[in-house]
């Protein structure tokens, strides 16, 4: 969020300006209340890992050929 004030830049959790301390308040209430930010983190690189599934495990594992009918009247 930019103060409209002193034009500094801050995180949307602060409802007081950290340099000029000015009051945020109406500016929060007309574009919204953002959550607090956690301590942990939300995701974790093995969040990001590709793994395959089942269905594609299966796949790979068993190679088969189909055969189809011959349609050649002989």
């Amino acid at each position: 969020m930019r103060c409209p004030k002193c034009k500094y830049v801050f995180s949307e959790e602060l409802k007081i300006c950290p340099r000029c301390n000015e009051d945020m308040g109406d500016i929060l209430e007309k574009i919204g209340v953002f959550p607090i930010s956690s301590k942990e983190p939300f995701l974790f690189p093995e969040d990001f890992i590709e793994t395959p599934s089942s269905f594609e495990h299966s796949l790979t594992s068993e190679k088969r050929e189909i055969e189809f009918p011959s349609t050649k009247n002989n």
